[in-house]
């Protein structure tokens, strides 16, 4: 993901951008503060909530011109409007005219009047032709066609066993320690996952996630599912803000998209998110595209976080920051 820092003049617009979007039921509750703090502590500022004036969006539209800073401004605002734990017909509209005005045409903003109309398959299927498992399939058809097709849906669904696939994974555990195939092994085996190829093995053409969450340092807990998911938003070239919209709903919202996790409520943290994506889009990897594990899984993980420029949190919190932040171990 290109990720660009704003100005101090242009993050000031932003700030009030959002404080509108947040005031436009007429309340500014504690969810929508925290996260107005939350990006001031990644962008540096320092401005009185109280004091930021609202902003209409001409005036927006006539003040910001980057194409870029208004993209990464409309996300924004979409987050803050279900920061709360919900949509509203007032932060919903809000955030469509903002988008109009600033010429930016987000599919997420589209997604958004979806759920607050309640059409949720509308939704479903929208994200699930943007997501990366439509990628993967059309990859597998060009390969392997149907059999392909058939081996991924039954590994998707945790039904695909093959002993000599799992005898590959399995002798992971003889990798060098610290590796990024014995951690990886490591990281099934703790978690209670089966590998590739053994009875509820998940199918090899997600294996990225895990790997990401080895890289990273990312956990699997609710929340650390959210940073994980924010950080492959991050080193993801295609789509990636369908990636943080998705665990917003998921984890935040409690809209179950998807059959294999349970939907939760109050996870999505704006500050740890927000990391998790200049993590990943510091890096010099997509690992979701064109990258091949195998070639190096007797490779450090350390290693490889210095080759793929992943950097610890410290290294997007201002001076002065607390050292470290829950959730990650990287």
């Amino acid at each position: 993901m290109e990720l660009k820092m704003p100005t101090p003049e242009q993050a000031h617009w932003g700030l009030r951008a959002m404080k509108t979007i947040a005031l436009a039921d007429g309340v500014l509750d504690d969810a929508e503060r925290q996260m107005l703090a939350s990006v001031q502590t990644i962008l540096g500022t320092n401005h009185v909530v109280e004091d930021l004036e609202p902003i209409t969006p001409a005036q927006l539209a006539s003040a910001l011109v980057d194409r870029q800073i208004r993209h990464q401004l409309v996300q924004g605002l979409i987050v803050i409007s279900l920061i709360d734990g919900k949509a509203n017909a007032q932060e919903t509209e809000a955030v469509e005219q903002f988008a109009r005005a600033l010429e930016v045409d987000a599919p997420e903003v589209r997604d958004l009047r979806y759920l607050l109309n309640g059409e949720m398959l509308r939704l479903r299927l929208d994200l699930g032709r943007r997501f990366w498992l439509r990628e993967k399939v059309k990859e597998i058809w060009k390969t392997e066609r149907i059999r392909g097709i058939f081996k991924f849906v039954r590994g998707m669904l945790g039904r695909y066993e093959n002993a000599a696939l799992a005898h590959r994974y399995q002798a992971l555990e003889h990798y060098p320690e610290g590796s990024l195939g014995r951690s990886y092994w490591e990281y099934c085996r703790n978690n209670g996952f089966p590998l590739p190829g053994e009875k509820g093995g998940a199918a090899e053409q997600v294996l990225f996630h895990d790997c990401a969450h080895v890289l990273s340092g990312y956990g699997t807990t609710p929340d650390q599912e959210v940073q994980v998911a924010c950080f492959s938003a991050g080193f993801q070239h295609r789509d990636p803000w369908a990636f943080v919209f998705f665990v917003l709903l998921q984890f935040h919202v409690g809209i179950r998209l998807t059959p294999i996790t349970g939907a939760r409520t109050g996870f999505f943290d704006p500050l740890k998110a927000m990391i998790a994506i200049r993590r990943g889009a510091a890096m010099t990897v997509d690992l979701n595209s064109g990258w091949d594990y195998w070639p190096v899984m007797a490779e450090q993980v350390e290693e490889l976080r210095r080759r793929y420029n992943i950097l610890p949190i410290e290294a997007f919190l201002p001076a002065g920051s607390p050292p470290k932040l829950a959730g990650s171990v990287a």
